[in-house]
Parts: C-alpha cells; sequence; structure tokens
C-alpha cells in the first residue's frame, strides 16, 4: 500500500490535539485558535465572508500562525465583510484543499468484472460510467507545504483515500463504508485504496484513539456511526485477505472502548439496568465549520421563517446554550445532522416557527441504528478471533452482542407496531408517534392508534437491526416476521415513486422527508437479503423478502439513472437531453417525490460526486445486475443549476454538498470539479 511521508505529523498531531480542547469555560475541538476556537475565528465566521463556514476553516494559512495572529489584531476593530477582511483573508489565507493533490488518472487501473453479468447494456453503460468517477474522486494528502509555521486543519493522512465530492475536500468516516463497497467491486487499483482507507483509519485510531467525523481538526471532539469493523469485515470477505487482522483487531477494541468509556448510557426499566449507547459530544462552542449557523441559532433573539414571518425568541442562558452546542455536535455525530428524531419538539421544524434547532435533544435519544452498528461490530471482532484461532475472546465479544441484542429488544422492539424505535431517555420510553402532516396516511394515523394530530414514526434507521443481525433469530430468521416488520416500508413505497425517505416528516432538515438517502436504501435492502429460506426457497414469504430487497434496488437505480439523464447524462440508447448542462450527476441524496430529483436544493456550482452514491449504485448493479430493468424516465426534462422555487429555497438551509459560486475562487480547482 503507498504510504506518503504523513506519518510524523500525524504522530505530532495526535501528541498535541488530545482530541479535545477544555481551557476554564470553553470546551473546543481542538486548541488551534484558527481552526477550533477563539477571537479570530468567531470575528471572521460572523463577518460572513463565505456563503459557507466550512470554506474559511479549510483554508490553510500562507503565513506563520503568530504572523496570521498578529496581522488579525491589526485589523479594525469590529470585523466586517469590507475589503480589510478581503485583503487579510487574501494575504493570508490559501487554497481550500490545497493540501491533497490528485492521483493521475492514468496511473489508476479499473478491473469491474461485475459489469459483465448486468443484463440491459443502457444499464450497463450507465453504471460503467459511475465507476470511471472514482478516479476524479481520488487523492494523496501532500500539505500545504506553504511555510514553516504555516497552520492547516487537515488532519494528515498516510495513503491514498477517496473523497465524497462536492464541499467534502476529505476523508469522512461513515460515508467511506459505502465507497469501499463500491471500489471492492471496481477493482484493479481500487481494491488497494479500499484497503488504503481502512489503514488510514486504523492509523487514526492508534494515535487519537478513535476515527473522528472527517479528516480536520476541527472534529477531533466527535466520530460518526463507527463502521470500522463493519468495513474490514466487508474487506475481507470480498478479498479473502485475513492479514490486515494482525494490526486491526487491537484497534477496532481500542475504538470500541472509545465508544463504552464516552458514549455509554444505562437505562433503567423495572429492576433492570441495561446498558446501551448514544451520540454525546462534549463542546460548549459553534461548530467551526457551522460556526454562523449555530451561533444564530444559540443566539439571534428572532427566527426568521422562510414565508416572512418573524417569529421572537426567548434568550438562552449560558448552560442552556452550552446544551444546545453539545446536542447540535451530538447531531452532527449521528451522521444525521439534522432529523426530527432529534427534536424534542419536531412541530417546530414542520411548522417552520421559532428555532427548530433549539430543540434538539440528541444525547438524550438512544439510537436504534447506533446501537446495531455496535452490535454488528460485536460480533464482526468475534468473528475475527475466531478467524485467528482465539476462542475465548471470540466467546467473550458473543456474549457482548447477545448482551446488547436482548437490550435493544427489551428497550426498543414493539410488539403491538412490530417495529423497533428509538428510546427517549426524556420522556422514559420509544419514541412510536410523531407529528402528523399533509403526507400522513390513514394507516399512520388512526391505523396505528396514533394519538390525535400524530401519525406513527418510520424512519429506516428502525431496520438496522436486520442489517446487523441484531435482531433476535425468532425475528430476523422468519420471511413471515420480517414481512411484517416492512409493512410500513411497502406502504411507503407505494406512495413515494423516489424511494424510502428519512423519515415520514416534512421540516426542512436534510434528514427528514423528502430526501432519501443511498445508504439508507442499502440497509433497508440488506435486512431483506440477510433473511434466510428458513421454510425453503419456495415459500410465500421468502420470496416476499427478496422481490422487495429488489423493488426497493429497483427504485434507486431509477432515482440516479433518471436524475443523471436529467442533468446530462446519455447511454446509446438514450441520448442527451436537449438543454442538459454537464455528462450526468451523482448526487449525494435523492427525493421520495420524484423519480428525477436531487434532495435538497438551492443554488449550487455543479460538482461531481458523490462517494457513497456511487458506492451503493454499483453494490446494487453488482448483487441484482442480471434483475435491473431499464427505468422509464417518463417525459423527463433537463434539470437546472438551480431552482428559485420556495419548496427548494426551504430545503436549501439544509443542503451540504453544494458548493457556492462566492466560495470557489477560494477552493482548489480538481480533475472532475469543474
Amino acid at each position: 500500500m503507498t504510504v506518503v511521508t504523513s506519518a510524523v505529523a500525524l504522530i505530532a498531531l495526535a501528541a498535541s490535539a488530545g482530541a479535545l480542547y477544555v481551557n476554564g469555560s470553553v470546551t473546543a475541538p481542538c486548541d488551534s485558535p484558527v481552526y477550533c476556537h477563539g477571537d479570530l475565528l468567531k470575528a471572521i465566521q460572523l463577518a460572513e465572508p463565505f456563503s459557507d463556514s466550512k470554506t474559511f476553516v479549510d483554508l490553510p494559512t500562507l503565513r506563520p500562525l503568530d504572523e496570521v495572529l498578529a496581522a488579525f489584531h491589526n485589523l479594525t476593530q469590529p470585523i466586517s465583510n469590507n475589503s480589510d477582511l478581503q485583503a487579510f483573508l487574501t494575504t493570508y489565507f490559501g487554497e481550500a484543499g490545497s493540501e491533497l493533490e490528485e492521483v493521475p488518472a492514468d496511473s489508476l487501473t479499473v478491473n469491474a468484472t461485475f459489469l459483465d453479468n448486468i443484463a440491459n447494456p443502457d444499464i450497463k453503460d450507465f453504471v460503467s460510467k459511475v465507476v470511471d468517477i472514482w478516479p476524479d474522486l481520488t487523492r494523496r494528502y501532500v500539505g500545504s507545504g506553504n511555510c514553516s509555521g504555516c497552520a492547516d486543519s487537515f488532519i494528515p493522512l498516510n495513503r491514498t483515500f477517496v473523497v465524497a465530492g462536492g464541499r467534502f475536500r476529505e476523508a469522512y468516516y461513515w460515508d467511506s463504508y459505502w465507497i469501499v463497497e463500491g471500489l471492492l467491486r471496481t477493482q484493479g487499483s481500487f481494491t488497494e485504496i479500499a484497503g488504503n482507507i481502512i489503514e488510514n483509519f486504523l492509523d487514526l485510531v492508534e494515535t487519537i484513539g478513535f476515527v473522528p467525523n472527517g479528516a480536520r481538526i476541527y472534529y477531533l471532539n466527535r466520530s460518526q456511526p463507527p463502521v470500522l469493523a463493519l468495513m474490514v469485515k466487508t474487506y475481507i470477505e470480498y478479498t479473502g485477505n485475513t492479514t490486515i487482522l494482525e494490526r486491526a483487531i487491537p484497534l477496532l477494541e481500542k475504538e470500541y472502548d472509545f465508544w463504552t468509556n464516552n458514549r455509554t448510557v444505562e437505562v433503567q426499566k423495572g429492576n433492570r439496568t441495561y446498558t446501551l449507547n448514544h451520540y454525546a459530544v462534549e463542546n460548549n462552542q459553534p461548530r467551526p465549520e457551522s460556526y454562523l449557523e449555530d451561533y444564530q441559532t444559540a443566539n439571534n433573539e428572532s427566527y426568521y421563517a422562510e414565508g416572512g414571518i418573524i417569529y421572537p425568541g426567548v434568550g438562552l442562558n449560558d448552560s442552556t446554550r452550552a446544551l444546545l452546542f453539545s446536542n447540535l455536535a451530538s447531531g452532527a455525530e449521528s451522521g444525521w445532522d439534522y432529523s426530527s428524531r432529534w427534536l424534542a419538539n419536531p412541530e417546530d421544524a414542520a411548522k417552520d416557527v421559532y428555532f427548530p434547532l433549539r430543540s434538539l435533544n440528541t444525547r438524550n435519544v438512544v439510537p436504534v441504528d447506533l446501537n446495531s452498528i455496535l452490535y454488528g461490530n460485536e460480533v464482526a471482532i468475534a468473528e475475527f478471533y475466531n478467524l485467528t484461532g482465539n476462542d475465548t475472546a471470540a466467546a467473550q465479544w458473543t456474549e457482548r452482542a447477545s448482551k446488547r441484542s436482548e437490550a435493544m429488544y427489551d428497550l426498543m422492539w414493539n410488539e403491538t407496531q412490530f417495529v423497533y424505535f428509538d428510546y427517549n431517555l426524556t420522556s422514559g420510553g420509544q419514541n412510536v408517534y410523531i407529528i402528523s402532516d399533509n403526507a400522513s396516511t390513514t394507516a399512520e394515523t388512526s391505523g396505528s392508534d396514533a394519538p390525535e394530530g400524530e401519525q406513527l414514526s418510520f424512519s429506516p434507521a428502525q431496520y438496522y437491526p436486520f442489517w446487523t443481525g441484531a435482531a433476535p433469530s425468532e425475528l430476523k430468521d422468519n420471511p413471515l416476521a420480517v414481512k411484517k416488520a416492512y409493512s410500513h416500508v411497502v406502504q411507503l413505497l407505494e406512495q413515494n415513486p423516489g424511494g424510502l425517505a428519512a423519515t415520514n416528516l416534512v421540516t426542512g432538515e436534510q434528514w427528514d422527508q423528502p430526501n432519501v438517502w443511498p445508504p439508507l436504501q442499502y440497509i433497508l435492502i440488506k435486512g431483506l437479503l440477510n433473511v434466510p429460506p428458513t421454510f425453503g426457497e419456495d415459500d410465500d414469504e421468502y420470496i416476499w423478502t427478496q422481490d422487495t430487497a429488489l423493488d426497493l434496488a429497483q427504485r434507486y437505480l431509477t432515482s440516479t439513472f433518471c436524475t443523471w439523464r436529467a442533468t446530462g447524462g446519455s447511454t446509446p440508447s438514450f441520448p442527451k437531453i436537449a438543454d442538459a448542462e454537464g455528462d450526468g450527476i451523482m448526487f449525494e441524496k435523492y427525493s421520495d417525490e420524484d423519480i428525477n430529483a436531487a434532495g435538497g436544493g438551492g443554488e449550487y456550482e455543479v460538482v461531481e460526486g458523490f462517494g457513497w452514491s456511487n458506492g451503493v449504485l454499483i453494490w446494487a448493479a453488482d448483487v441484482f445486475g442480471p434483475s435491473l430493468q431499464v427505468p422509464d424516465c417518463g417525459n423527463i426534462t433537463a434539470a437546472q443549476p438551480s431552482d428559485g422555487s420556495a419548496s427548494v429555497k426551504r430545503r436549501a438551509r439544509s443542503s451540504s454538498m453544494q458548493i457556492s459560486k462566492r466560495d470557489l475562487r477560494w477552493v482548489k480547482n480538481f480533475r472532475g470539479s469543474s
């Protein structure tokens, strides 16, 4: 595996960062006065020289840090977005992404033999073109190299890796699970790169103690859904290469210890005490990469709704403000930033009143998905010990998994609704119902015995136990039981052509309806594919599980293909649509309302991506290739790079991929990014 000379820098970072900075009343991700906390960060972010708060904290300095700080203190206070600030930024800061270099495309080989199993030639052509995106997303860390004493926010990575795309210029933790799924099937150079990604994360665990949200120092106080053990498992299953285990096992245990030591919660029910995990980041400052947004959420006196109505607010005191900043960071750690799942008052978001995110209650939610992943880690580590001949350790990890499965079933399984729900520490019960909206069906309201004005809560997160196997055998191994658990999925599929959204509540937050996220489609499908033919392969209920998995895969193919065509993609049988710009785009998320619409919205610069969307498509094409049908996109027309509609503007506040034209001049241009 290719290693660049960043190991020393990573060790030095670990020695100085400590993954958390605590000084008096300040608890921040790191001690950097530019990238993590302090007067300079606050003043510049609140002056709004960039459309995206992340742009500033991704800029490396061009001069030594002490010179940058001295020059900042010489600026006229208070700072405003004027020519003096622009001159300061131009003089002292370089381009975002300049710590990286692209890997020459001609040095990267592809051997995607799975394409031969795709029956339809147009689907094969489409997927082949998505495979060809990987070189444009492949990066090496080289350091900014601007000067001795210069600073940047990038966490050095020793090996080649793949970025997600758009404003995500660094490696991200849970994104990489689905990227690896795609890279392993792409083969050629990308088998090694898949291993590189895993090794990079093992490096981070070794030096920092966990895998940060992404490879930036402003993420050093939080992680993301801990999928590293599952990545190792996928890598071994696909390559048959177990040599990684000698290094991986102790580091996977170290990461597991981070979650048990820092993210554990005890829940009492009856005479029993259960131990499970939640997202709980120690933080009392605005997130550096979302500084302006967090600051306004916590400090603005009035909330300005999209409809023009101004709602007066109630000021927060120091303790409630600090708790809000912790819940904001914890919501980001979940990967679902943000969702009605974490809101104490989701009706505020649904109605766009007051400050929706002020009711974030992330720390007090025990999530089904997080605990399912940790169950999967426990089972995976047990399997790794079995592979290395340590039966005693394997039995210990199997017992841990068994206890977690039992705790999840006792606290989260709802026999009446026949599905799992998040457990709410505030209410002391399951989050079964949520406010109803215009899209609610009779089955979700009166049919589920929901209280007046509420509906049965839905989220693909409820089905993680069927993906990782955390559900007990009498559920996961029984096709009839799985069919019953998936009944809400089928109901929503019937009314939403674009797939299954993150929830069934429209709030304007990006992890709610109508946004369809590729990883969640993968998890729903895998939960069905994992069902064994307990009563024979000709059992009607077993056949239903496999047919529904195919239906979900076909929906995902249709959304990606039709949206790709609407943005300029073409195949031999489907020429380029008139007036379409570009050559087809893979987006980070899609819409459940249409088969040719991306999720989110707002004005954006067309960029190429998107890592996990590509990975899920490639995986689905490999698994279902012979059965997939060429999508019927209907009377499709060219999509425009921006849309001024009210609905799109509403969603734009939650969009996460786009780079604004205003910020583009500050971002290094890579192959495929323009």
